[in-house]
């Protein structure tokens, strides 16, 4: 935090990238983690817990936690705690997201982009809260969401060479939001290019007469005759025209020209699951300093951890079989992780117990800290007394 303060000083402006993730899959979740990174050196410097609240609207109390640690205050993350106010379990990442944004800024800190996904909630929030902020939206979810719709039009009969041009379709998009610099019409016409590409028509002429080509190399026969190209009269090219000239997608394509994505925190969130498994419950105190030991193990390796290399120095690699799309892939073999950070907490406690003349600069225990004023559970009614409930009691034998 304190780097981003002097770089701030500088002045750097902040590019943030944000996400949520819910404690159990689907859409009953009690808790949500929203998560804020850096977009240049992938650090956490913010994230919110909330908890669903059917029935009770409590009093905010805001209090900021720390690592107890001197010695990692560079990697310190600031939580926030909020008595929960969500209503249901789809309300808690838009409202993680306000308050973590209104944390952010109101330490000071001068946000210039933000990236999310294609939340409608949080387009709200943006446009009628930070104006100021230009709001740009996650490739990740954008393609993950249209490889999804491809694959369901493309399991119907007669659209078969749609699914075998999923995968291409796809690194289309990534390739054309990397490499479009910032320009919204370039980033939309490569877009579009697609539907002449998958027809083997790799130059072509513009409603306004201008004549546009692929950006690969010519295609010599042996290349041409290894793909199965559609024809325009086709089911399935008609469903893919469909497809990539969707009025909101191409409209969402003018916020995507900066190539932002939220991989980096989608790690970080399977990470999580090493403090904070879907499949197990916590206490709104574990979960918190489950989440902030999470936090403190990321931002100890993103900048340590490096590709490992072979006793000769060459970068090391790894083939997986990926089951979805049934092709081989490659991926960086990385160094271990490290958990420096849990020994230095560790010496720090039994020091502090062997002396306790030592002081903090904050107070060492959760404990000491104002609690969430949390109610009994999460159902939307009061719980009956079990007297009455056992005397109600009906069997049907």
């Amino acid at each position: 935090m304190a780097i981003v303060y002097l770089e701030q000083e500088d002045g750097k402006k902040l590019h943030l990238s944000g996400d949520g993730r819910c404690d159990t899959p689907g859409f009953s979740a009690k808790n949500c983690h929203y998560t804020f990174m850096l977009d240049d050196t992938k650090d956490i410097i913010h994230t919110e817990l909330l908890q669903v609240n059917k029935r009770l609207t409590l009093e905010n109390k805001n209090i900021c936690y720390y690592c107890c640690c001197e010695n990692y205050y560079s990697i310190q993350v600031s939580i926030q705690l909020y008595s929960t106010e969500a209503g249901s379990s789809v309300a808690m990442e838009p409202l993680g997201f306000k308050r973590g944004m209104k944390e952010i800024m109101g330490d000071g800190l001068d946000i210039e982009v933000m990236t999310t996904d294609r939340s409608t909630s949080i387009r709200t929030i943006m446009r009628e809260e930070f104006p100021n902020v230009q709001h740009e939206f996650d490739i990740w979810h954008t393609a993950k969401g249209l490889r999804k719709k491809i694959q369901r039009k493309g399991a119907i009969k007669g659209n078969e060479m749609l699914a075998a041009w999923s995968r291409s379709i796809i690194n289309h998009m990534w390739f054309t939001c990397a490499t479009s610099k910032g320009d919204a019409e370039i980033l939309k016409c490569r877009w579009q290019s697609i539907l002449h590409h998958v027809c083997n028509e790799h130059e072509w002429t513009e409603d306004d007469g201008q004549t546009n080509r692929c950006g690969h190399h010519p295609l010599t026969a042996q290349e041409q005759s290894k793909r199965q190209w559609m024809k325009r009269e086709s089911s399935a090219f008609e469903n893919l025209e469909s497809l990539v000239n969707d009025k909101r997608l191409l409209k969402d394509l003018e916020q995507m020209a900066l190539f932002k994505h939220t991989g980096p925190l989608e790690i970080f969130h399977s990470a999580m699951l090493k403090y904070l498994p879907k499949r197990q419950g916590f206490s709104f105190q574990g979960m918190r300093e489950r989440g902030h030991l999470a936090c403190l193990e990321h931002n100890e390796n993103i900048v340590k951890r490096k590709q490992a290399t072979t006793k000769t120095g060459q970068p090391r690699f790894n083939q997986v079989f990926c089951r979805r799309s049934k092709q081989w892939v490659v991926k960086q073999i990385f160094i271990p992780h490290t958990t420096q950070f849990i020994d230095t907490l560790v010496t720090s406690v039994i020091t502090r117990r062997r002396n306790p003349t030592i002081l903090y600069k904050v107070s060492t225990s959760s404990l000491a800290l104002p609690q969430p004023a949390l109610p009994p559970n999460i159902a939307p009614v009061p719980k009956p007394p079990k007297e009455a409930a056992v005397a109600e009691l009906k069997r049907r034998f």
